[in-house]
């Protein structure tokens, strides 16, 4: 099987595959990704690479993506189709402890000021499509605040990285 261009489906779905090898697979090598996911899809190995294969006609359906990545919790092919549609996926912290309540808050923020950006470069806006320099001034308290918040979340992090 050649390897499947940066970017691409395939290349998405082999960081998948790979992340389940290195967090399920018996030995946690990205390699065992294809092996686990195969058993727990009822499938030969062989069957799945071909499925992956981009030279081979048919690919994995998306109900078995979404199959896998709630099983084995990849984000993988979630970031793929939100680079797709323009935008990025940021999964929801697990809910527990001081970093879940301080990634709300930044997720809060970063929301409060993306509607104010885009409301901005809205076709009705003052400037159209366009940002005003006044427009892009209102937004700035609000980019200040986002930048507060993912500043605190890093350090919290970083803190309980350290030990």
């Amino acid at each position: 099987m050649k390897r499947p261009l940066p970017g691409s489906t395939h290349e998405a779905l082999d960081r998948m595959f790979d992340a389940i090898g290195r967090s399920h697979g018996e030995h946690g090598a990205a390699s065992e990704g294809i092996y686990v996911a195969a058993a727990f899809l009822d499938l030969f190995h062989t069957t799945l690479r071909k499925q992956l294969d981009p030279d081979q006609p048919g690919d994995l359906s998306f109900g078995r993506v979404a199959q896998l990545t709630r099983q084995f919790g990849c984000a993988e092919a979630a970031e793929h189709l939100a680079l797709c549609a323009g935008g990025v996926f940021v999964p929801m912290p697990d809910g527990e402890g001081r970093i879940a309540e301080m990634t709300a808050e930044a997720m809060q923020e970063m929301g409060e000021a993306v509607a104010r950006i885009f409301a901005a470069a809205a076709p009705g806006s003052d400037g159209g499509v366009a940002t005003t320099p006044a427009e892009a001034r209102a937004a700035l308290p609000l980019m200040r605040d986002v930048l507060a918040a993912v500043s605190r979340l890093y350090a919290e992090i970083s803190e309980q990285a350290r030990g």
